[in-house]
């Protein structure tokens, strides 16, 4: 073969291979770190990207059975905190990378470390992870971090 035939044959089909691999990877997998999954608390951050949690608070939230949100299906959530459950609905846009966890209740936990995680999960604004981490963010930009669970 030609390097001319090779420049017009192969390198347009390559290009559009390149194309339909790009277009492959949808946004819409994204929905699939929600639905079904069950997120440990790690640590809250704040909007300096510093871990805002006491040594003390940071061995309470690594408790087993506590601190955790499970996405039950597309629109509904749940949660445990210490000793408190909580549960409502959410949505995500997924190009947008946006969150919205509204309560149906928070269990109106006593302890300052629940009341914390609380707030966190609900001024989430935006989202960012995948089968390893999630984050949500506030407005701020402080975020609390999740593992699987």
């Amino acid at each position: 073969m030609t390097s001319s035939l090779i420049r017009k044959i192969f390198l347009p089909l390559f290009v559009v291979c390149i194309g339909l691999v790009a277009a492959a990877c949808n946004d819409e997998d994204d929905i699939d770190i929600f639905v079904g999954r069950t997120w440990k608390v790690s640590n809250l951050f704040g909007a300096t990207n510093r871990p805002v949690l006491s040594e003390e608070q940071a061995k309470t939230i690594a408790k087993d059975g506590a601190f955790y949100i499970k996405f039950d299906s597309r629109t509904e959530f749940k949660g445990c905190t210490l000793d408190k459950n909580f549960s409502g609905t959410w949505s995500v846009d997924l190009k947008k990378r946006t969150i919205s966890l509204r309560f149906r209740d928070t269990g109106n936990p006593s302890d300052q470390l629940s009341k914390m995680v609380i707030k966190a999960i609900q001024n989430a604004v935006a989202y960012d992870g995948d089968y390893n981490y999630l984050k949500l963010r506030d407005a701020e930009a402080a975020y609390i971090l999740f593992r699987p669970y």
